[in-house]
């Protein structure tokens, strides 16, 4: 094969691109790994009670441990995908490779063309390649690759909703940068760091917590903060968006994700894929910038519940539309070389056996076995099977309710006891005044031995026959000034105490403390769910039981 020549002069341009996106991923991991010791130190005391304390110790680890495996296999499939894509781009042009890129197996052509990888050389393959283009359209051009990248697009806008609600909800500071991380790293990367920071984050920050004293400050935000709050008023407590905006910025999530793999390998594929990636940004961003008429103001948050459902029935809804969707063109995708890509002049499989694999097994097979097309796919498909078990194992850790995932995931399904559950939250909220009420019984009936608030009563006073004459009759003699009279009337006047609204409302929102056993009937359900009807509607079904559990 004769050598290709340069298509572009050397530009360095690509080369910024590529620091500053790793710029971007470290100091993003740092600002939430900052942000997450402010939750921590910003909890109360009454979070810091032993079984508290023991299962943070027991479940951080865990979500910590998935979170540093994402990050590790999404830095291994970027470094094999780069380096194919640098293999392919130096073979057309008939450069030698470094000696780490050359296995024993693999002989290149000698040429006259220095074998250093320079920088000028990285500055050239970049120019040359639209290494992002590139990796992008090979997972979305096949029917079968697309089956393991669309899930993580519908995941993405199920997480994008959760970030939304939970994120305004618990203010945890720099939520939009655990969606930027979806992108730029994985997904699976970010939701085990969110499901960090709701470990942490159990009721809602306090306000002011922008000036919280950090060991380190990853930005003087301050000031910014102020600026947009003069700018944009802050939204009231328990104010949230119209069901319908929502709504409409759905419609620009999937819409974007269906016409995508119809859009490879044509001019308008960036262009949808860039929309496809900026709306998920949307329901993060309109809550922050919409006037309050937009929206409304809950008087209770349990009244936010019935439109937090209406959603993630959306979301769970057309998920699995579009997931059976592809899963059938997927199966019946039977063309020829359907495993070829630009990168496949390094194939990784002998030929002859890749044949008899694809004639001998099944279409079910062949689609989970395009994993192993390219490291791109593989980049997703690590990604998928990685978020997919801390989802069920988040499921596990909160309890969430069965009831709550199937009603999420069944359109009009309605169960008995989320009609019990409403019905309870619309009577009186006044717990502390109903078991008051068995005590007033109980003076009645024991008429020598009275315990009462206050002072205890002296000898001096009365006597026990008093004492039992005014325990029947509730009140003293008339002509009497001093003594147990008085005593009767401060006691006739105590009232049970009632919280006021703004206790009431803290209480309701604050976070239920799991049990100690992993509750695996809901991580069974979510695995199915994910199994059944893919990623995104599982996200959506667990994120919604999430969202109404408190």
């Amino acid at each position: 094969m004769a050598p290709v020549p340069f298509q572009h002069p050397a530009r360095y341009a690509p080369v910024a691109v590529i620091g500053a996106h790793l710029a971007s991923v470290v100091y993003l991991t740092y600002a939430i790994t900052t942000s997450l010791y402010t939750s921590y130190k910003l909890l109360s005391p009454a979070q810091d009670t032993r079984s508290r304390l023991a299962q943070r110790k027991r479940l951080v680890p865990a979500f910590l441990s998935l979170a540093v495996a994402a990050l590790c296999l999404a830095t291994y499939t970027a470094v094999s995908s780069a380096s194919l894509s640098y293999r392919t781009w130096a073979y057309e042009h008939g450069l030698d490779l470094p000696e780490w890129f050359i296995t024993d197996d693999e002989v290149f052509p000698e040429t006259e063309n220095s074998s250093k990888l320079s920088l000028t050389y990285i500055a050239q393959w970049l120019s040359d390649t639209p290494i992002y283009y590139d990796t992008l359209e090979i997972v979305v051009e096949k029917a079968r690759r697309f089956w393991w990248s669309q899930q993580i697009d519908l995941a993405t806008v199920a997480f994008s909703m959760l970030l939304s609600i939970e994120g305004r909800r618990r203010k945890i500071p720099l939520t939009s940068a655990f969606l930027i991380l979806a992108h730029l790293v994985n997904l699976s990367f970010a939701q085990n760091l969110f499901c960090l920071a709701l470990l942490l984050t159990p009721t809602p920050l306090p306000s002011g917590n922008e000036d919280l004293e950090l060991p380190v400050v990853p930005l003087p935000t301050s000031r910014l903060i102020q600026i947009r709050d003069k700018l944009i008023p802050p939204k009231p407590k328990d104010w949230h968006l119209h069901p319908f905006i929502l709504q409409i910025t759905l419609v620009f999530n999937y819409g974007s994700i269906f016409f995508l793999p119809y859009a490879a390998e044509t001019p308008s594929f960036m262009n949808m894929a860039f929309l496809a990636r900026a709306s998920t940004f949307l329901p993060l961003i309109l809550p922050q910038i919409v006037p309050v008429s937009w929206g409304t103001v809950h008087s209770h948050p349990h009244d936010a519940y019935g439109s937090f459902t209406a959603i993630f029935r959306t979301i769970s809804a057309v998920s699995f539309a579009l997931h059976i969707k592809s899963s059938i063109s997927g199966l019946v995708y039977n063309l020829p070389n359907s495993h070829y890509h630009r990168h496949s002049v390094f194939l990784p499989w002998d030929m002859k056996e890749r044949s008899t694999w694809e004639r001998s097994t099944t279409a079910s097979s062949k689609v989970l076995g395009s994993i192993s097309d390219h490291p791109a796919v593989q980049a997703v498909g690590w990604d998928v099977l990685v978020s997919t078990l801390s989802l069920g194992l988040w499921a596990a850790v909160r309890a969430t309710d069965v009831q709550d995932i199937i009603e999420s995931t069944i359109p009009f399904y309605n169960s008995r006891r989320k009609i019990e559950q409403t019905a309870k939250d619309e009577t009186p909220r006044t717990p502390i005044k109903a078991e008051s009420e068995p005590a007033e019984d109980a003076v009645s009936e024991h008429s020598m031995t009275l315990r009462r608030r206050g002072r205890p009563a002296k000898s001096r006073l009365g006597s026990v026959a008093s004492s039992s004459a005014l325990s029947e009759e509730g009140t003293g003699t008339p002509g009497r000034r001093r003594g147990r009279p008085k005593k009767t009337k401060q006691l006739g006047e105590e009232k049970a105490y009632e919280p006021p609204p703004s206790e009431t409302k803290e209480l309701v929102e604050g976070d239920i403390l799991p049990a100690n056993e992993l509750d695996w009937e809901s991580a069974s359900l979510a695995w199915g769910l994910v199994a059944f009807a893919g990623l995104g509607s599982a996200c959506a079904g667990v994120f919604e039981g999430e969202c109404i559990s408190r």
